[in-house]
């Protein structure tokens, strides 16, 4: 057995995942979820070397790994609108963390723990991976999607969704509702709303298109901007 295989990561984070629940998301979590996977504790450093942080990081491309399982698994998922993609894709996600709300709060705590603000050594790490975590996530469903954005859209894309995934989770992980109704209503309210916005900025996008390009879609000359202008056809009517 490789002390660095995926294998023996998973048989570890599943040991963590247990402990982290009554001891939070430190090192001596790790140590003890290595012993109980069958290690010796001295091989602890050598598996995750960055500790914590490095345990964390492996959580998310685990659940990233079986969350690409799930979508397969969804019945006419890619003949779903984006929107509804998105959306079943977060309950798919929602339905993998279902045995892991406390130990995904505790991993909050860890990555805001105020504690870390004020040491040298560890600073703002925990708060800015914690970010970058929600953004991995976000990257990997629009990848999922076959999104082929490539401009400035890939990244509004992504971090529009990283920011529905980071307030999904501050609600997921208190949700105490039946088949987590209460998260998966959150989750299409904040669809619906960018949803909203989008069709909003359409709206102002075609009005100033109407306004400044002609029907071939190069620009107007100021001449022809300022007689298509409502008052002034007002004034020569």
């Amino acid at each position: 057995m490789l002390l660095d295989s995926i294998e023996t990561k998973e048989k570890i984070l599943a040991e963590f995942l247990k402990i982290c629940v009554l001891e939070g998301w430190t090192e001596s979590a790790i140590s003890q979820a290595v012993t109980n996977a069958g290690i010796s504790e001295k091989f602890s450093d050598l598996i995750f070397e960055n500790g914590v942080l490095e345990i964390a990081e492996f959580y998310v491309e685990s659940q990233n790994k079986k969350l690409s399982k799930k979508i397969r698994e969804i019945e006419n998922f890619h003949s779903q609108k984006i929107r509804d993609k998105i959306r079943l894709a977060l309950y798919a996600r929602i339905e993998l963390e279902k045995d892991n709300q406390i130990a995904l709060q505790r991993l909050i705590n860890f990555y805001l723990d105020f504690k870390n603000f004020t040491s040298f050594e560890v600073g703002i790490k925990p708060m800015m991976q914690g970010m970058k975590a929600c953004f991995k996530v976000s990257d990997f469903i629009w990848k999922e999607l076959n999104d082929q954005s490539t401009d400035f859209n890939f990244y509004t894309k992504r971090l529009t969704l990283a920011k529905i995934i980071l307030r999904t989770l501050f609600v997921f992980v208190k949700d105490e509702s039946e088949n987590f109704v209460k998260t998966k209503n959150f989750i299409d309210s904040q669809i619906a709303k960018v949803m909203k916005f989008e069709k909003h900025k359409m709206q102002v996008k075609k009005i100033v298109s109407a306004a400044f390009l002609n029907e071939e879609g190069v620009l107007k000359t100021p001449k022809e901007i300022i007689k298509n202008l409502p008052f002034f056809r007002l004034i020569k009517s």
